[in-house]
């Protein structure tokens, strides 16, 4: 891997940055001063690499998709089988260090203003489309092997991704009462039962979710 430039890194640098003031502010209240303040630099310096808000929005998600969609795939890559693959998918969305408290809560107020805002829509709509590619792929694959049983990829693509960001919201409304990195393991259970037979053991799943564990923020 090319090391990054000194450009490079601090643009990484403010869009963390910003990924840690809107959490904490919301986008609406967030300010470019407190942006620089919290990347190390200043005004001047953060409007040399982004014009204003809309551009670090975009930025931010365009980083997710780089860095963390190359970080996805050399992962699935390591993986033998399509079951394995979409459980390493799965986990991959539950990891809290990569997706913390700071990050979700920035990104689902990315996801609030793209109801308003087209070019943040359609950013975020591409990066939501990815990901689902990802996942209908492996479904596919697992189809072919005779690991899933036959339904529309597609569709339980979506499915999937329903019950991803749905943890993330739960997480981020009430992060004390939300048990996250359990429901990741369930959430994982659920959705591999259900591609290989479309059987839940839903007693054994409320089960498991019933136990609480601390919450990592």
């Amino acid at each position: 891997m090319a090391r990054k430039t000194i450009a490079e890194i601090r643009k990484d640098e403010i869009i963390k940055a910003f990924f840690k003031v809107v959490s904490e502010k919301g986008i609406a209240k967030a300010t470019i001063r407190e942006v620089a303040t919290a990347a190390g630099c200043n005004r001047g310096i953060l409007h040399h690499y982004f014009a204003g808000k809309e551009e670090i929005i975009k930025g931010a998600v365009d980083y997710v998709m780089t860095i963390y969609k190359a970080e996805l795939l050399e992962g699935l890559s390591e993986c033998d089988s399509a079951t394995s693959r979409i459980k390493y998918l799965v986990s991959w969305f539950f990891d809290l260090c990569r997706f913390n408290l700071d990050f979700s809560r920035a990104w689902m107020e990315f996801v609030n203003l793209s109801k308003y805002d087209p070019t943040v829509s359609s950013t975020i709509r591409d990066c939501y489309e990815e990901v689902k590619g990802v996942f209908a792929k492996t479904i596919r694959e697992g189809i072919r092997s005779g690991e899933f049983r036959k339904l529309n990829p597609v569709v339980t693509a979506n499915v999937i991704m329903a019950n991803l960001e749905g943890a993330t919201l739960l997480w981020v409304v009430d992060a004390e009462k939300t048990p996250v990195k359990n429901m990741g393991k369930q959430i994982e259970d659920m959705i591999t039962k259900y591609l290989a037979s479309g059987q839940l053991n839903f007693v054994g799943i409320c089960k498991g979710t019933a136990r609480r564990a601390p919450t990592k923020n």
